[in-house]
């Protein structure tokens, strides 16, 4: 099937930390634009704080017609190049834009629920002080914040209450 002269999603490869820019200058061209985004909590100088960005860091979609918009799209400020097999763009399936806007929440963004995380799961601490070090999950305080894992050291073992946004699962670190 040709879809050089039908409208579909296509996926935009932009250059780093400026999907924002690129969106705007896409939607500039009466263009419909989506760019998922999460909110995350991240340590600042051992201060929590809501970051924004990107689902897909460097990637936006645009819904277009390549014949009249793809010349456009890759000169537009901030993208780096539209997705494809070397100069024709490989459309995105619909389904695939809707599961992405199935999971945006009611603030207006995507929302990633973290993986339960089980008594004995083997875990890693992969940010703040303690990063890098290894135990396994002891007990949820039932805050859902915060747990108990028993650290992993040469001929030494000691319990740690720790907040569950510093752990990842062994399994997902790798």
């Amino acid at each position: 099937m040709d879809h050089w002269r039908q409208t579909n999603w296509y996926a935009i490869h932009t250059h780093p930390c400026r999907e924002a820019v690129a969106k705007m200058n896409i939607e500039r061209l009466g263009l419909e634009v989506f760019l998922p985004q999460i909110k995350q909590q991240k340590s600042v100088w051992g201060v929590a704080q809501m970051v924004i960005k990107p689902l897909f860091s460097c990637y936006l979609f645009a819904q277009f017609c390549p014949a009249t918009y793809l010349h456009l799209i890759q000169y537009a400020r901030g993208v780096r190049r539209v997705v494809g097999n070397g100069d024709r763009p490989l459309p995105v399936d619909d389904e695939i834009i809707q599961a992405v806007r199935s999971g945006i929440g009611e603030d207006g963004y995507v929302q990633i629920q973290p993986k339960p995380m089980h008594r004995g799961d083997r875990v890693m601490v992969y940010e703040g002080p303690l990063q890098g070090l290894k135990g396994v999950l002891d007990q949820d305080m039932g805050d859902r914040k915060r747990v108990v894992i028993l650290l992993e050291a040469i001929e030494y073992q000691a319990r740690l209450l720790i907040e569950k946004r510093y752990l990842k699962t062994q399994a997902e670190a790798l």
